[in-house]
Formats: structure tokens, sequence, C-alpha cells
């Protein structure tokens, strides 16, 4: 067994050359692709700031107009500038490399809270008819400053571009020099070596290659020519042969089990997308069921009230009615806090009182610490809607409590009406969450009960107690989960 064994140390040597080479052809072009990925992220970076500059400007032009004007489209101008404002400084904080442009990026969110604040302080000024020379003068330095700081950002941007780019260069140029090195030395020892063994199996041995480069080109079918001879080439032959056959085996059963795969694949696929369409179907059902009667009423009762009184109650109103939609709106598709609901809810039941009167009372009894517990948004004002709506129809006046606490590691929050209660057989429906009857509060509840479950991944968790007497009870029983880490890992936790 002589010549095999030298010939693979050989197919082993050029085998070594060749993994050398390649190994030194992928690290260069890993550093050219790590250095024009950089480049292009700094690109954008820069094309970032230039348009953050760009809404600093706008919002400079549209609060000037606003405090010329006072006049309402002016107003949202400002608000949309600051929100624009706000999105582009968010999309800067996925391009920090570094502490430095950590630093930089944390002195701009402070700088632009400020401006906010002081936007927010001249809109209302402006209102109030109250001296605004001191506040704009503050926010036009604030202004420029947040400019400068983007500016320096960009800067800095740069100049870590630049030295990753210069050690870069000097690296691949170093890589570049040990490759050409590798190439000769390799070159030289495998010319020695080459005539040293080509007079001995020269013919076989290119048979055999042939043959093998088919194969790595996908050609199973290549067939090896007739060796009659009885020596080492002929079982390198036979092993060969043997080889190509359990390949074609293997491949075939890699094939079928690919194929197995792929269609389990898919059909998950198919099944999580079901799934996320049927969530977004359902967030999108309970955002539509924000009655427009209720919000076009609404408008209505703040001209009514601007013709009686001064701006004052009109404007609490219009805030009001602003924060209320503008939670819903932004926040349907998102994780919110317990005391979000709350204050929605506020806002909800404030509306309300300026349209129908204070016949409905609400009371909420809420421990501090539930304040801070995760959930999806819009479901505590869903329940109070309902109460309203189903509860106190036939009734002049009537209470609404909501109470929360934690009980050892779970969150019960209780939404209680004193109104009339709901018959036995509806109620049987709403606790079995069966709706076939497409009632407007079995359509609601299920779609609580379904979006909570999503969230917190339990089974059941809503309840619902009533007296047909009078007096309806729902209770919302979950996990106390306060940070956003501990959620369960799916695709609800993106709301």
């Amino acid at each position: 067994m002589k010549f095999f064994s030298v010939q693979s140390k050989l197919l082993t040597f050029f085998f070594i050359i060749i993994l050398s080479l390649l190994a030194i052809d992928i690290l260069i072009q890993y550093n050219n692709s790590y250095i024009v990925s950089l480049v292009n992220e700094t690109f954008e970076t820069i094309n970032t700031i230039n348009t953050t500059k760009e809404e600093i400007s706008l919002l400079n032009s549209n609060l000037q107009r606003y405090l010329i004007s006072g006049d309402s489209d002016s107003m949202l101008s400002v608000y949309g500038s600051l929100n624009a404002i706000d999105e582009k400084l968010t999309a800067l904080e996925n391009k920090i490399t570094t502490k430095e442009e950590f630093l930089y990026y944390t002195n701009l969110i402070t700088i632009f809270e400020h401006l906010s604040k002081l936007t927010e302080r001249l809109v209302i000024y402006k209102k109030g008819n109250l001296p605004l020379s001191k506040t704009y003068s503050e926010y036009l330095d604030f202004s420029k400053f947040l400019n400068d700081y983007l500016e320096k950002f960009s800067e800095q941007k740069i100049k870590f571009t630049m030295q990753i780019h210069h050690r870069s260069q000097k690296q691949l140029n170093d890589i570049r020099r040990i490759n050409t090195l590798v190439i000769l030395i390799w070159t030289l020892f495998a010319s020695l070596l080459s005539i040293v063994f080509s007079n001995s199996f020269t013919t076989p041995i290119i048979n055999l290659s042939k043959v093998a480069n088919k194969i790595a080109h996908g050609n199973l079918e290549a067939q090896l020519p007739q060796y009659s001879s009885n020596d080492e080439v002929a079982v390198l032959y036979q092993s060969f042969s043997n080889m190509i056959f359990n390949i074609k085996d293997m491949v075939k059963k890699l094939e079928e089990k690919a194929e197995i795969e792929r269609m389990y694949a898919q059909q998950k696929i198919e099944a999580i997308k079901y799934r996320q369409a049927l969530q977004e179907a359902e967030l999108k059902n309970l955002q539509a069921q924000i009655n427009p009667h209720f919000l076009f009423n609404t408008l209505n009762t703040i001209l009514q009230i601007a013709m009686f009184e001064n701006a004052k109650q009109t404007y609490e109103i219009l805030l009001r009615t602003s924060s209320y939609l503008r939670y819903v709106v932004h926040n349907i598709n998102r994780t919110v806090r317990l005391e979000d609901e709350i204050e929605n809810v506020n806002n909800y039941m404030y509306i309300y009182h300026m349209r129908f009167g204070n016949k409905i009372t609400l009371e909420i009894d809420v421990e501090d610490e539930t304040k801070l517990l995760l959930m999806p948004c819009m479901i505590l004002q869903p329940l109070v809607e309902n109460a309203i709506v189903h509860g106190f129809k036939e009734k002049e006046s009537g209470l609404i409590k909501i109470v929360a606490r934690k009980v050892e590691e779970n969150a019960e929050i209780v939404v209680w009406d004193n109104g009339r209660g709901i018959e036995e057989e509806i109620l049987e429906d709403l606790k079995n969450f069966s709706f076939e009857d497409n009632k407007t509060t079995g359509i609601g509840l299920n779609n609580i009960a379904k979006r909570l479950s999503y969230f917190y991944g339990v089974e059941r968790p809503l309840y619902i107690e009533s007296n047909v007497e009078g007096g309806t009870k729902v209770i919302i029983k979950v996990p106390f989960i306060i940070d956003y880490s501990k959620l369960p890992k799916n695709e609800v936790n993106t709301l």
C-alpha cells in the first residue's frame, strides 16, 4: 500500500493548499464587505442627521407661524414636526456603535425633550395670551443647540468610520502580502511534488479527477472508466465507485427529508400567518368599534360650550378628546401600562360627562404597584363603555368602579357597575365565550379575552359575574408583569 499512502498525502497536501487560499480569500472578502457596510451605515446616519436638521428648521417655521397666527392648522403642523424629529432620533439609536456616539445620542435626546417641553409651553402661552419672548428665546437657543449637537454626532460618526477604515485597510494590505507569499511557496512545493509523482499514476488519477470534478459540480451519474489492474489504484477506483453510490443514496434521502421538512415548515408558517392575521384583524376590529357618532357629538358639544363660555372649558374638553384619540391611534398595536389605561378611561368619562352630565359616576381604586402592570391597549375603556351602553340604558344614574390589586404573583382587575344585570341565557354565552347571536357586548368581550390570552399566554384571563336584578362584574386575572423581558416569548409581544 506504499503508493496509496503517498497519494493520500498528496491529496491532503493539495486540500490544505485550497483551504489556505480559500481562508485568506474569505478573510479579504470579509474585510471588504465590512468596510462597505460601515461606509453605507455612516452615509445613512449622516442622511438621517441631515433630514433631522431639515425637520428642526421646519419646526421653527411652523412654530413661528403658529405664534403669529394662532390657528389650529399651524398647531397641528408644530406637533407633526415634533413627531417627525422624534422618529428621526429614534432611527439614530440603531446606528450607535461606540460609547462616544451613545453619549452624544443621550445628550441629543435630553436636548430634544427639553425643546419639546418649550414648544408645549409656547403653545399653552399662546392660547392663554401669556408673554412669549423669554420662552421663545430659550426655545431658539435650544433649537440651535440641538442642530450643533447633531453636527457633532455626524463628525463623531465620520471620525469613527475613518479610523476603522484605516485600520481595516492596513490589515487588508498585510493579508494580501501574506496571501502572495503563501501562493508562491505552495506553488513551488506543489510543482516539485507533481514532477515526482506524475509518472507513476498520471493517467488513472486524471481520469479519477475528471469524474470527481463532475460529481463536485452535481453530476452524480458520472461513470468511472474501466481499470483492469489489480493494484492500489484499483482499490481506490472501487472505493470511489462505492462512495458515488452512497452519495446518490444519501442525496436521495436528504431530498426526501428536505421535502418533508419544507412541507412542515410551510404548514407552520401558514399557521403562524393565520394566527397573526387573526390578531391583526381583531385589533383592527376593536379599533373600528370606536363610535364615530360619539366623536361627532363630542365635537358638537365643544362648539356649544364655546358659544356660552370662555375658551378654558372648551380647551379642556378638546385636550381630553385629543389625548383619547392619540392614545387609541398611537397605542392600538403597542404594549401599555395599567396607569395609561386608567388615564384613557378618565379622558373617556370626562368627555361622556360633558355630553350627558354627571349621571354616571366613575370610582377608581388602584394600588400604586399595579399601575405599572404591562397589558395590551384598549382593555378597560371598552368594558366601561359596555357598562354605560348596556347597563345604564334605562337608568338615570349609576356607579362604575375599577379596582386593581396584586394577588400573590397575579394581578386582578375588576370593572363593576350597578346597572341593569345580564340575563341568564346571555350570561351563560358570555361565560363560555359563545357569541353566535353576534351581540355587540359579546364581540367586545371576546376580543378582549383573546388579546389578553395571546398577550399573557394564559388560557382564561377574563371572568364575568352578573345578577339579573342589577350589577355586573368583569374580572381580569393575569400574571403580574412589569418588565418587558418577562413577557411570553411569542409574536404577541410586539403589540
